[in-house]
C-alpha cells in the first residue's frame, strides 16, 4: 500500500468582521445588565466579547465581566454557542437543531477546509462566491454514518459508525470570496471546530509504520477491594508519521516546525478518516539517512 503526502492546514482566525451570517443565536443565557444584581452560580453573556460569564460571589451588582478583568466578581466560562464552532476546541460545540448556516469572508486566500468534532451531521454544503466570478466552488459532502465491514449482514444489521471529521482540500484561490458553509442533522446536530485555513504538503510520502490511536483522559481508580470508579472524560487523538522527504526539504521543514511550534494545525495522512488528526505536533525529528532522502519522524497530539 503506497501512502501519501502530509498535509498540514494552517487555521484563519476566524473574527467578529469575518463572520458575516449565520443563523446560530446568541442567546445561551440573558445578556449582562449593570443594574442587575447576580447570585454566585448565576451565569450571563457579553455580546461584544461573544462570552459566557458566571458570577462568582451573591450581591454581584455593577461588577462588569471581562477577560481582562479581576476574577473576584466573574469567570469565563465559554464562548456563546455561535463562537463554540471557531474557538479551535473538539470539546465545545455549536449545536443548534436540524441545521445552521455560517457565512464567512476570510479576506484573503484559504484553500483547506475542516468541520470537525460533528455530532448528528447527515450532510454539509460548502459554496464559495467571489464578488467578480460569482459561484466557484460548490460541494456537498454527505457525512451520514458507514458500517464498520463490507458484508450483507453488516448492511443489515451491523452497527454505524458515525463519521465525526471532513477536510476537504481542493477549495479555489479566490481572496475576496465568502465561503457559506450549511449543515444538515438530526434534532441534536452540533459542531466542534470549522477550520478554514491554508495548506501546506510535506515530504515526499508517508513511509510504513504510521500509528493512529486515543490519549483516554477519563479517571479510572480502584479502591480497597478492587472495585474500580470509572468516570468517562474527554479524549484525544493522536498519531505517528514517519514521513520520507527529500534533503533539499530539510531547512524549509525546520523552519515550518518552528513557526507552527504549538499551534493547532489539521494534519491529513489520507488513505484512512483516522490518519486525519486535529492538534499539534508534540515531537519533530529529522533523521539523515541517505544522501537524497531522509526519514522525518512526527509525533501529534490531538485536541481534546
Amino acid at each position: 500500500m503506497s501512502f501519501p503526502q502530509i498535509t498540514i492546514v494552517r487555521p484563519v482566525s476566524v473574527t467578529p468582521a469575518m463572520l458575516v451570517a449565520t443563523d446560530v443565536p446568541e442567546t445561551d443565557y440573558a445578556a449582562w445588565a449593570g443594574g442587575t444584581t447576580y447570585a454566585a452560580g448565576d451565569r450571563v453573556i457579553v455580546v461584544s466579547d461573544h462570552a459566557v460569564y458566571e458570577s462568582l460571589q451573591a450581591s454581584n451588582t455593577g461588577n462588569t465581566p471581562s477577560p481582562t478583568a479581576t476574577t473576584d466578581w466573574w469567570i469565563k466560562v465559554s464562548p456563546t454557542n455561535r463562537w463554540k464552532a471557531f474557538d479551535r476546541a473538539n470539546s465545545s460545540r455549536a449545536e443548534q437543531a436540524t441545521a445552521m448556516y455560517f457565512e464567512i469572508l476570510p479576506g484573503q486566500v484559504v484553500n483547506a477546509l475542516g468541520l470537525l468534532a460533528m455530532r448528528a451531521v447527515t450532510s454539509a454544503r460548502v459554496r464559495m462566491t467571489d464578488p467578480t466570478f460569482g459561484l466557484v466552488y460548490d460541494k456537498t459532502i454527505p457525512v451520514s454514518s458507514g458500517i464498520s465491514e463490507s458484508s450483507w449482514y453488516e448492511w443489515l444489521f451491523g452497527v454505524r459508525v458515525e463519521r465525526t471529521n471532513v477536510a476537504e482540500l481542493d477549495l479555489p484561490s479566490y481572496p475576496a470570496a465568502t465561503i457559506r458553509i450549511d449543515l444538515e442533522g438530526a434534532s441534536d446536530m452540533a459542531i466542534g471546530v470549522i477550520l478554514l485555513g491554508h495548506q501546506v504538503t510535506v515530504g515526499h510520502s508517508i513511509s510504513k509504520g504510521a500509528s493512529v490511536g486515543i490519549t483516554d483522559y477519563s479517571r479510572k481508580e480502584a479502591d480497597d477491594f478492587g472495585e474500580f470508579n470509572l468516570v468517562r472524560r474527554a479524549f484525544a487523538r493522536r498519531a505517528n508519521f514517519p514521513v520520507l522527504v527529500e534533503n533539499k526539504e530539510i531547512d524549509g521543514l525546520l523552519d515550518l516546525f518552528a513557526e507552527i511550534r504549538a499551534e493547532p494545525c489539521l494534519w491529513v495522512g489520507g488513505v484512512f478518516d483516522s490518519l486525519t488528526v486535529y492538534g499539534f505536533y508534540k515531537d519533530f525529528e529529522i533523521v539523515i539517512s541517505g544522501a537524497w532522502f531522509s526519514e522525518c519522524l512526527l509525533e501529534i497530539e490531538g485536541m481534546t
